[in-house]
């Protein structure tokens, strides 16, 4: 029991103590109670019962999460979030990431319904090149600022591929052919006003050369086309006919970047074959704009842990796809910086219905 020292008190009477110094006299007894009590409370290590811990905010994500594809499947964006999604589990307590394929319009019936969806993390949106292209192509219900940037994935180099027995063996031999014959070699894209379909025109323009384009809903249907002899060529990017050309049912005629892929290292680039041109395509992950800033940051961390992941990189590199990582901050600045390139080059080379 704790002892307090009254050292200049001393009992007049049962109802009350006085002070010896006479500064102060007759205090009742049952205050001087209270006070020694208060005394075994705080002066004997008695301590205020803890207040109970407060439940934490279950984690992010508490349910599967769907990502919005706007092209069919099989295309180069479908196969790579297709690989994400098959790590991303480990990162998100076992919750899934469930790939909605919207195709039509060129990508713009898929981001117009992204551009729409609830902003609450649970819907995500896969984005690439396609997407601001089609903005600046056509009129549409969507721009590059109704989303909010995550995360840039991947940044891979088109490839220009034929069916195996064709007769063109290079970009040389097709350049040469359609020179003599304007508008008569079919090449497909994924989508009128995609980044593919983009490419062909841009590549197109710098060969001085005219081909007849013929769009498909994503790089998946513009491959089995391909495959099926409906056209003389496509332009994709990889994954995109990757296993086909590896193969043997497709050929690559050149790869339209800075240097050679792995996987195809007989193939050389445009520049190598006497032509200084490269196009590439990025994808990468956006949200409805109006998320809120820390759920898009729960996002990019899960995202990121997916790209470090062995068992997607392993995938990556067995589908030729080239990783490159931005931040939300980056890759926000880099897509104004795309959407202000392509406005340009669409008002420039006087291309598509937006601009006329």
């Amino acid at each position: 029991m704790c002892r307090k020292k009254m050292n200049n008190w001393k009992f007049v009477n049962k109802s009350s103590w006085e002070c010896e110094n006479g500064m102060m006299r007759k205090i009742p007894a049952f205050l001087v109670i209270l006070v020694l009590l208060a005394f075994v409370v705080g002066g004997c290590g008695g301590q205020a019962k803890p207040e109970a811990p407060k439940a934490e905010a279950p984690k992010y994500p508490t349910k599967s999460v769907e990502i919005i594809i706007p092209w069919g499947a099989g295309g180069a964006t479908d196969v790579l979030f297709r690989a994400l999604g098959a790590v991303y589990p480990k990162y998100t307590n076992n919750q899934q990431l469930v790939v909605k394929n919207v195709p039509g319009g060129g990508a713009a019936i898929g981001y117009t319904e992204a551009a729409k969806a609830k902003p609450d993390g649970y819907t995500i949106v896969a984005t690439a090149t396609p997407m601001i292209t089609k903005i600046h192509m056509d009129n549409v219900a969507f721009a590059t600022n109704s989303f909010a940037p995550v995360i840039m994935i991947a940044d891979n180099a088109c490839m220009i591929m034929v069916p195996a027995d064709s007769p063109y063996k290079n970009l040389k031999d097709l350049v040469e052919d359609a020179k003599k014959r304007p508008e008569a070699i079919t090449v497909g894209n994924g989508g009128a006003g995609g980044g593919t379909h983009l490419a062909t025109l841009a590549f197109q323009n710098f060969a001085g050369v005219k081909f007849k384009h013929v769009p498909f809903e994503g790089g998946g249907p513009s491959i089995t086309a391909a495959l099926g002899k409906h056209v003389n060529a496509i332009m994709v990017s990889a994954p995109e006919g990757v296993p086909q050309a590896q193969a043997g049912q497709l050929r690559v005629l050149g790869i339209l970047g800075d240097s050679r892929l792995p996987k195809f290292p007989n193939v050389q680039t445009a520049k190598e074959q006497g032509m200084d041109f490269k196009v590439t395509m990025w994808r990468g992950v956006i949200v409805p704009k109006d998320t809120p800033a820390p759920m898009i940051a729960q996002i990019h961390d899960i995202f990121k842990k997916c790209m470090d992941d062995p068992d997607f990189k392993k995938k990556a590199a067995e589908l030729s796809v080239e990783l490159k990582y931005m931040n939300q901050a980056d890759f926000g600045k880099f897509l104004m910086s795309e959407d202000e390139r392509y406005k340009n080059l669409m008002i420039k080379e006087k291309f598509g219905n937006r601009y006329k």
